[in-house]
């Protein structure tokens, strides 16, 4: 099932980034996110349930101008982890199923290879909890923003490091950092 997902994220942005480079200004990108998932369990007192998550990701988007630009991401998660409450194991697993949303984003050229930005948009994930016997699927969404830093390698290419709270919605909140590579058309 895992290599299905990446082949199909892979076979996704290859086609959106062939499509797209008939237009100038475009790109697509491929990376890693380490991510963070928090929940806050309602007793007294408040408990926390967390578990560090990571998934691959690809994004394709178009430059309007040059301080604007639009995206959509794609991303499936690379296996599962504890989910612990309060710092303990609960003995269940965690898994980002897959991830996907819109974004816009606006930075400036500071440097002839630094393009800081800041982005904002909408994205939706599916996770799964497993208990050994079963497994429960949902998924959350909500708002998204962060921030990041495109650092151009040579005239086409450049690298990405960024950080995204990726939804805080009903008590549930994913934030992250994210690395990738980025080819411009």
């Amino acid at each position: 099932m895992f290599r299905s997902a990446v082949t199909t994220i892979a076979t996704i942005a290859a086609l959106s980034s062939a499509s797209l480079a008939s237009y100038a200004d475009t790109y697509a990108s491929a990376g890693f996110n380490f991510q963070d998932y928090e929940e806050s369990v309602s007793t007294l007192p408040v408990q926390k349930i967390d578990s560090p998550l990571t998934a691959i990701f690809a994004r394709v988007g178009k430059r309007y101008t040059e301080n604007f630009s639009a995206e959509v991401r794609l991303g499936v998660g690379l296996g599962d982890d504890t989910l612990e409450l309060d710092g303990l194991d609960t003995g269940l697993k965690l898994s980002l199923r897959e991830f996907y949303g819109i974004y816009v984003r606006g930075g400036v050229q500071l440097a002839e290879r630094f393009y800081p930005y800041v982005v904002v948009g909408y994205t939706q994930a599916t996770f799964e909890v497993s208990t050994g016997i079963f497994d429960i699927h949902d998924n959350f969404g909500g708002v998204s923003y962060g921030a990041g830093v495109d650092i151009e390698i040579k005239e086409d290419l450049s690298t990405n490091i960024e950080y995204m709270q990726f939804f805080d919605t009903v008590g549930i909140e994913l934030t992250g950092f994210s690395v990738g590579l980025t080819k411009h058309f």
